[in-house]
């Protein structure tokens, strides 16, 4: 019998372990580890009892007893615990229950007070209740009172529909859970024989099923989260799929929109273009029919790429559909293929195109076929610089199989993954050679997937490249409501009248003038031809040149552009960054660079950056223009070295000026720099000046500092103050004539040996005059020993018919001569210096600059003297 009394609590046991396994390893957080303490406590009570049942021993009950009792203790305060920790209440209670529980622990095994011993029951051995057992009871009373009162708060305050259900088990559970306790009156053997009633196993029973109470309530309350989620989720999705039918018509409206307000300007420019190249309004000069055709040109480029767009969106959104008309296939392809060969003689590649079986009249939809075999003729002519171009037609059984040949550059397998994507290109660096939206291919895939055939592409790189299309020849049969009957012989037959006798008799659209026919096609794929293989140096040279501007662009349109509007210029144009740098290395520099950032072989950064890092070019002044908008870009070209960065499209004007500042600020840095060489130049020239007159010692420097300030002094320019200061330093290079002899001779000189040392300004004069860039400097060489009277020489002449500048220059090196040492005297006192130059004033200087340098208020004769020379005035 004591072996299925142990049955029950042993399913206690492992259902509750289980649980708190499971809990802690599916759920975060710190309420788990709260959870499986709760379980793990509940299994330790459990498994005790399970060996005193199985044991049934009175040898080991006592202490199974305290084992089992060491877990029951802190049962209710887990409980408790765990409810708090869930609802997040507040645990400032929870510390005392856990040293209550403790004090009943230690008790328990210091003892008999908390449980005196096992007593037998019919059941098996069972603890019995000390005295202490009753503070217990009444802990456990106190904690479930606390949980009911908890969760009937939280019960009456929720809201949710969901979590109210869900409190709602939790609190019929806690009720059975609270029921559990009343194996605690197991604990008291005479009470349960004065009640004479068999409680076990009522308390592990609703102990238990407390628990799966716990477990339905999850899954219920689970279930109904799932179920709101599903709803809302419907509820999102079918908004989602409005949203997307809304956008999609958007979509479709947008595109419609934008069809007619792209395609009405194109249709007026080119309208007005062709009635203009077509003579309807007039004879117009040659020279404007040119630019009028290169308008026209670039107006078809604009407009090709426009209709892709549009194609391409077109089928993005589903708009486009097919439009099935009876063919006869190998004459259709045979005019495409011939529409191409004037244009691949031209460049010495073989064009050919073969019927290999007859395939009749099918249903097609002729303008996709047209897309399909223009785009890729004009992939394989582009890529192609030599060999053949092949075009096949073959009948395998119900299917017409299209061969698309070339021996041109290949692709590699990395770039025949995704030949097929959007605006992708086989080079999408900014030194590609070929130019292209990245569409064509993505076009013929979707026109040939719509007539719900395939394409298959294989390539090799340097070898060539065969595209496969596979069409049905029952289009009629899968797609019947997109046939359309094909327009009677009359219609077109049918006479157009053009209204001039001299109009061109060749194919208008008169209808739509924004539609590209072959003949635009041949002639847009010409001009991409010529910008592509262009590489000689095409040279521009004005009769009188206002400077050399090197071109970098490999578009021939810009170079067209950018050659009328800096005429003037000596131009020079490459059509890639590397030419452009050869031409640098190889001839004089040019005066400017404009380049593009996206060349072939070489781009604009790499030309920029080579500019930048050579000696040579390293002050080269550079003008990106470029299509790429991004501020990334042009802060690049800025931090690589650019002086300016144009974003195309760009005026004419703004360009002339943007040249304009940057050659004149180019100036000015060069004017400066040969400026601070002048200077340097000088101040050599006049130490070796100083070498030869061995008591001269620093008299040019202060002579110079003297004449700056004077002339500052005198409200000159600025930059005539600078002239005069770096003229002085040399205004007696004319010494570098006069014999050593003559001029340190410590006695005085002769008649003769004096009219030698007047000799020295026009040596002076002769040697400056050499150096074109120093005017001033010439002027005070040769008139700094004239006087204001006239008596002076070598010119004699007087007053302001001499140059201020000599005039300031012979007032400072009047009174530096005086003050300084010579080697026929000694220097003079400064108060008889003074005296001599208040002597000399109307005489040998300007009165007007005199009374300027002689100014007490700021004494400017004494700046640049000695201190030992200024004490003679204390």
């Amino acid at each position: 019998m004591h072996y299925l009394s142990a049955i029950l609590p042993l399913f206690s046991s492992i259902l509750f372990l289980c649980l708190g396994i499971t809990v802690y390893f599916l759920s975060k957080g710190e309420l788990r580890g709260v959870f499986l303490r709760f379980c793990y406590i509940t299994f330790h009570w459990q498994f005790s009892w399970v060996l005193l049942f199985s044991l049934h021993n009175s040898e080991y009950s006592d202490l199974i007893c305290k084992i089992g009792y060491s877990g029951i203790i802190f049962l209710p305060i887990a409980f408790y615990e765990t409810i708090i920790h869930y609802l997040n209440r507040s645990k400032k209670y929870l510390p005392w229950f856990y040293f209550l529980g403790f004090l009943f622990l230690i008790s328990l095994w210091t003892s008999n007070l908390f449980i005196k011993g096992a007593y037998l029951q019919s059941f098996g051995y069972y603890p019995e209740a000390g005295i202490l057992h009753v503070g217990y009871m009444m802990m456990v009373a106190i904690l479930l009172i606390l949980v009911l009162f908890i969760l009937y708060r939280e019960l009456k305050e929720e809201k949710k529909r969901i979590r109210k259900i869900q409190m709602q088990f939790f609190f019929v559970s806690t009720i059975f859970f609270c029921f559990s306790a009343i194996d605690y009156l197991l604990n008291y053997p005479a009470l349960i024989q004065k009640l004479n009633v068999q409680l076990y196993p009522y308390g592990v029973f609703f102990i238990s099923f407390s628990m799966l109470v716990f477990i339905l309530s999850h899954f219920i309350t689970l279930n109904l989260t799932l179920e709101n989620r599903v709803t809302l989720k419907t509820a999102q999705l079918k908004n989602s799929v409005e949203a997307l039918e809304e956008a999609a018509r958007i979509k479709k409206d947008f595109i419609a929109n934008i069809t007619h307000e792209l395609r009405t300007p194109l249709t007026l420019i080119r309208g007005w273009t062709d009635f203009i190249i077509d003579g309807e309004s007039g004879k117009v000069p040659a020279k404007l029919i040119k630019i009028i055709d290169k308008i026209a040109l670039q107006t078809l480029n604009l407009t090709e790429k426009i209709n892709e767009l549009l194609k391409i969106s077109k089928f993005d959104a589903g708009m486009e559909k097919l439009v099935l008309t009876k063919t006869d296939i190998d004459s259709t392809i045979f005019q495409i293929v011939s529409s191409f060969k004037g244009l691949t003689d031209q460049s010495r590649i073989d064009l050919k195109y073969a019927c290999e079986s007859k395939t009749g009249d099918v249903f097609i939809d002729n303008e996709k076929l047209k897309d399909i075999l223009n785009n890729l003729i004009r992939n394989a002519y582009k890529f192609t610089e030599k060999g053949e171009i092949t075009i096949t037609l073959q009948k395998m059984n119900d299917w017409m199989v299209i061969k698309v040949k070339d021996t041109g550059i290949g692709m590699s397998q990395k770039i025949l993954k995704s030949i097929f994507q959007r605006f992708h290109q086989g080079d999408s660096s900014k030194t590609r050679k070929y130019e292209g939206t990245g569409l064509g291919l993505a076009i013929v895939k979707d026109s040939v997937e719509i007539m719900h055939g395939t394409i298959f592409v294989e390539s090799v790189e340097n070898k060539g490249t065969l595209f496969t299309i596979k069409l049905p020849m029952d289009l009629e049969l899968r797609e019947t409501g997109s046939i359309i009957e094909n327009r009677t012989e009359e219609r077109r037959t049918k006479h157009t009248d053009y209204g001039s006798k001299d109009r061109r008799k060749k194919d208008r659209r008169l209808t739509d003038l924004a539609k590209i026919n072959n003949e635009d096609i041949i002639r847009i794929s010409a001009s991409d031809k010529t910008l592509s293989s262009q590489k000689t140096i095409k040279r521009i040279i004005p009769k009188n040149s206002m400077g050399v501007i090197l071109i970098a662009e490999d578009n021939t349109g810009i170079q067209d552009f950018l050659s009328t509007a800096l005429k003037g210029y000596t131009l020079l144009i490459a059509s890639n960054g590397q030419a452009a740098w050869e031409v640098i290395q190889q001839e004089n520099l040019p005066d400017l660079v404009i380049s593009d950032i996206m060349m072939p072989i070489m781009n604009g950064y790499a030309l920029l950056e080579n500019i930048r890092t050579h000696k040579k070019t390293t002050s080269l002044p550079v003008i990106i223009i470029t299509s790429l908008t991004e501020q990334g870009d042009r802060i690049k070209s800025l931090q690589l070295g650019a002086d300016d960065y144009l974003t195309k499209p760009f005026h004419h004007l703004e360009l002339q000026a943007r040249v304009k500042n940057v050659l004149s600020l180019h100036k000015l840095e060069r004017e400066k720099t040969r400026s601070e060489q002048l200077e340097v130049f000088l101040m050599v020239l006049a130490s070796v000046i100083e070498s030869k007159d061995t008591y001269t010692g620093g008299h040019v420097e202060r002579v110079a500092s003297f004449s700056r300030d004077l002339a500052r002094k005198a409200n000159l320019p600025e930059i005539l103050v600078n002239d005069i200061y770096m003229g002085t330093i040399v205004h007696d290079v004319g010494k570098i004539g006069i014999k050593d002899e003559v001029l340190n001779k410590p006695g005085k000189l002769t008649q003769e040996e004096f009219e030698h040392i007047k000799t020295h300004p026009v040596i002076g004069k002769n040697l400056l005059s050499k150096l074109k860039i120093a005017p001033i400097a010439v002027n005070i060489a040769y008139y700094h020993q004239e006087k204001w009277n006239g008596t002076g020489y070598p010119c004699g002449i007087s007053k302001k018919n001499i140059p201020i500048e000599a005039r300031i220059a012979t007032i400072a090196d009047y009174w530096d001569a005086i003050t300084s040492e010579r080697p026929y005297r000694k220097a003079i006192p400064l108060k008889k210096a003074i005296q001599i130059m208040n002597e000399e004033r109307g005489k040998s200087f300007d009165p007007e600059l005199f009374d300027l340098f002689m100014d007490e208020n700021d004494k400017l004769y004494l700046k640049h003297l000695s201190s030992g020379k200024l004490k003679e005035l204390i």
